[in-house]
């Protein structure tokens, strides 16, 4: 299924509307004045060659995908210890030059720089090609290279996705098909979260049965040069890059209650109660779950907004800090031990 899309302009308040989006949307004239956008729509080869005239010698992390892994960026063994790819920091100048010199080779290792700032690689880019103004106050970054594959995942954060150069295809699922997806373990993971051991585009149904549960619900954005994409926090997408050349800046950031009320994460939690509940007798889990059900996931009724509570559960910005060294304190003493 094709996900919809909108124009920049059909709201005034893009942000918040997009906040309140259950599901992703491609956007399509977002970044239509950016000047770089005709010239990697002309030649992406031009644009290539423009952007190695720009960057600096600052190292960005960089993959090198070895061929016979056909640019997916994963596992090459069963044992999740070792991976498709290399690890190395280089100047983005180094690898925009390989990616020309690679540009009309065929049968070759696939390069991808992911997450760099854009800032600090290519420091002059922000200045002919400035944010959106409700994006102004994030730090875009960047991935490109040539054509790889980004195996299924989720981000915690309100994502918007530019296809800058190249084509890019987005395989989206929802949170919920996640016992659906054959996770490969959090602690071995990659980057970030966990990642899914399926191709969303061409599963094997025979090795991955449980993902024919949900192939019904994937929706499909096949972004073109200028195109932007919306992906809300914790929604599935495996991201495949089919050009030469390809180009992605992306804009992440957190939802105000985080921003404004502490530095902690979601993802923190997870990883805690990881470490300290899933492992428990059954009992207690169940105990556990009753008790997280209670005080998190079934709240939608604040009852202490309606008497003079002030505390964390009423959500004073003072009595979360006052958690958060608690919570911190703790962690170090248990280190002590």
């Amino acid at each position: 299924m094709e996900l919809n899309r909108i124009k920049a302009e059909s709201t005034t308040q893009l942000k918040s509307h997009l906040e309140s989006s259950e599901k992703p949307v491609i956007i399509t004239n977002l970044f239509s004045d950016w000047p770089c956008i005709s010239l990697a729509k002309e030649s992406p080869l031009k644009f290539l060659r423009s952007l190695m005239s720009q960057a600096n010698n600052v190292n960005v992390d960089t993959l090198l995908i070895r061929k016979e892994h056909n640019g997916i960026i994963g596992y090459s063994d069963e044992s999740f210890n070792n991976h498709t790819f290399t690890k190395y920091e280089v100047p983005l100048q180094s690898v925009l030059k390989r990616l020309t010199i690679d540009y009309n080779k065929v049968d070759i290792d696939r390069v991808a720089i992911q997450s760099a700032l854009l800032s600090e690689c290519l420091p002059n880019f922000s200045t002919l090609n400035p944010s959106p103004d409700f994006l102004e106050s994030i730090t875009p970054r960047i991935w490109l290279g040539n054509e790889t594959t980004v195996p299924g995942h989720y981000d915690t954060e309100h994502n918007i996705a530019l296809n800058l150069c190249g084509k890019r295809t987005f395989y989206l699922l929802p949170t919920h098909a996640i016992s659906s997806l054959y996770l490969a373990p959090i602690d071995r993971a990659i980057t970030g979260p966990a990642i899914s051991l399926v191709d969303f585009e061409n599963p094997d149904l025979d090795k991955f049965p449980k993902f024919k549960s949900v192939q019904n619900q994937i929706v499909t954005a096949n972004l073109q040069a200028g195109e932007a994409l919306y992906i809300p926090p914790l929604w599935w997408h495996n991201v495949k890059a089919k050009d030469k050349f390809n180009m992605l800046v992306n804009y992440w950031w957190k939802d105000d209650f985080l921003l404004k009320n502490t530095t902690q994460q979601p993802s923190d939690s997870l990883l805690h109660t990881l470490l300290t509940i899933r492992n428990l007798p059954k009992k207690q889990k169940s105990g556990w779950q009753s008790i997280f059900n209670y005080y998190i996931f079934n709240n939608d009724e604040n009852t202490y907004e309606k008497n003079n509570y002030n505390g964390i559960l009423s959500a004073s910005k003072d009595d979360i800090k006052d958690i958060e060294e608690v919570i911190i304190k703790r962690i170090n003493k248990q280190k002590r031990r």
